[in-house]
């Protein structure tokens, strides 16, 4: 029977490490981009016995306010609505918090809550047996007490847990989660470029649109 995968990718996370390790500093928008289910397959065709399913790849994610970025707000349900298309694909989102005076002032907008909602399901998730694997992909450190949790059931029989980080020749380090005694999946350049979207999802007139699937009521986006 197959061992059972579900990838958990906080987003703006891979999107920024990936741009970090792979491109300069002023590359385009759409340079970092993934596809998501191509970096789920990926991730889970990494088994060492070759007997893996990747049953879900699930999506943390910041979205934009439209009443503070319209632009932003369509560009990412745009992106949204693409991966949606595919049922192996689940996407929590949280609206962005927005500093007073914005835009005009230095303090960027910050995502509120995306990393608690990977680590509450992350660990839900194993103790109800929805995997066998789950495969972790942030460099956010905070995440490290929930992979600590799931990884210490393991030796019970539990569920197992790894992570995945950018290896590039710009990136920082560590650029991973740092947890004791948990696998790392390190992705390079060439398998990289293997799973890049290019899709300028802000401007191209062609970039899909339509809503995505609700998330579950307690994650559902709210200000």
């Amino acid at each position: 029977m197959s061992e059972r995968v579900v990838v958990f990718l906080d987003w703006q996370n891979v999107y920024m490490r990936a741009r970090e390790s792979f491109h300069v500093e002023a590359a385009a928008h759409p340079k970092g981009q993934v596809n998501p289910l191509d970096l789920g397959l990926e991730l889970a065709s990494r088994g060492r016995d070759g007997d893996r399913e990747l049953i879900e790849v699930r999506i943390y994610r910041g979205v934009p306010d439209q009443a503070y970025d319209s632009v932003g707000y369509a560009a990412s349900r745009r992106q949204m609505a693409a991966w949606a298309r595919n049922n192996k694909i689940t996407i929590i989102g949280r609206t962005l918090r927005y500093p007073d005076g914005w835009p005009d002032c230095e303090e960027a907008p910050r995502e509120k809550g995306v990393d608690v909602a990977l680590a509450v399901d992350l660990v839900t998730m194993a103790a109800t047996g929805d995997f066998e694997t789950a495969i972790v992909m942030s460099s956010d450190q905070d995440l490290s007490p929930a992979v600590d949790q799931v990884r210490s059931r393991s030796h019970l029989g539990g569920a197992r847990v790894e992570v995945a980080a950018w290896r590039g020749p710009n990136g920082r380090r560590p650029n991973r989660i740092t947890a004791d005694h948990v696998y790392c999946h390190w992705l390079d350049q060439q398998v990289y470029w293997g799973l890049q979207d290019d899709t300028d999802y802000r401007h191209s007139p062609d970039a899909p649109t339509g809503a995505f699937p609700r998330p579950p009521d307690r994650f559902t986006p709210r200000r």
